[in-house]
């Protein structure tokens, strides 16, 4: 039963990307001048799991809504999910992303700070398309992520250089730079089916909780990951000194040569490669790994909590957050 389940999801959810990948490519088709819309069409073309406007779509589907009308704060969200990763790669000095160059590599700084801003007004004018639901809230949640999304950017900023802070820091920082977007992603959802505050409510909760899950799985998963798929260097986020839930987890509970090991790990001076085994066997020791698997298996239930509070048929809603939590790449 489970298996089917898995295979009826993905069934709905390669129908969702076909049609959001479609509708994206045709916002930008005829769009010019070519000198900033290429990136823009560059950007699109690069694909993803398109997990936030699926999201989106299957939220709004509990509520009675259709795929044509909620699309379009679908296609915002992935747009602002798109603009995020364009910003954050000229802030990393990211050379690639998803197997392929980034924006300011193929082209300049410049011109990826113009299509990062281009893609936000292109979510703008998509959210003034929805024909349904409470258009002023959409508008304040859609503003809200937005912030909340520069937020946790500038917390993320600071994250893996400061040595004091708490994984409470850490999930404020999460609760806005992933969180953010896939709770406004739920929530709108539930606004275009003119669902009640406290079903809004729970979707936001819910959100929150997947983001949560979400980050602290892939931070786990960077150094975990076995299967082909994750297409990702093991240990990376340690090699590049990237602030993540372990290692936040391990400055806090080390001790000893613990401490001075992991007290050396900050942006611009990460570990060789040579040094991930060490600093995962270090980590496991400390039950940082075990502690990372628990907080996705807590949140993932918390959030799935919320979505059976619903009235309506959840099930789809259900086994994509379940998927979220239990994936291996």
């Amino acid at each position: 039963m489970g298996r089917r389940k898995d295979r009826d999801l993905e069934r709905t959810l390669e129908g969702l990307r076909t049609e959001i990948n479609s509708d994206l490519t045709d916002l930008v088709r005829e769009h010019q001048p070519g000198e900033l819309y290429d990136s823009v069409r560059y950007v699109i073309a690069g694909g993803g799991k398109r997990i936030r406007p699926a999201l989106l779509l299957l939220s709004a589907r509990v509520f009675g809504v259709g795929l044509r009308h909620a699309m379009p704060l679908a296609l915002a969200v992935e747009l602002i999910h798109n603009f995020s990763l364009v910003h954050d790669d000229i802030m990393d000095h990211a050379d690639s992303r998803r197997g392929r160059k980034t924006v300011h590599i193929v082209w300049n700084t410049d011109t990826a700070i113009l299509c990062g801003d281009v893609l936000v007004a292109l979510a703008s004018e998509c959210i003034g398309q929805v024909i349904s639901g409470d258009s002023s809230r959409l508008t304040q949640v859609f503003g809200r992520m937005t912030r909340e999304l520069c937020e946790g950017q500038a917390l993320d900023m600071v994250i893996g250089s400061r040595q004091d802070l708490a994984t409470d820091d850490y999930l404020r920082m999460v609760d806005g730079k992933t969180g953010g977007l896939l709770a406004a992603s739920l929530e709108m959802g539930g606004i275009v089916g003119d669902a009640d505050a406290a079903s809004c409510r729970a979707l936001w909760e819910a959100g929150k909780f997947i983001g949560r899950a979400f980050q602290i799985k892939d931070d786990l998963l960077d150094l975990t990951a076995e299967d082909q798929r994750w297409g990702k260097v093991q240990g990376g986020d340690l090699m590049e000194g990237k602030g993540t839930y372990l290692l936040t987890e391990a400055r806090q509970r080390a001790t000893g040569e613990d401490a001075a090991f992991f007290a050396e790990i900050y942006p611009g001076s990460g570990l060789c490669k040579e040094q991930i085994p060490e600093a995962r066997a270090r980590m496991d020791a400390l039950g940082v790994l075990d502690a990372a698997h628990e907080r996705v298996q807590n949140y993932t239930q918390r959030a799935l909590e919320q979505i059976h509070s619903l009235s309506g048929n959840t099930a789809e809603l259900h086994e994509l957050i379940r998927q979220i939590g239990s994936r291996i790449y």
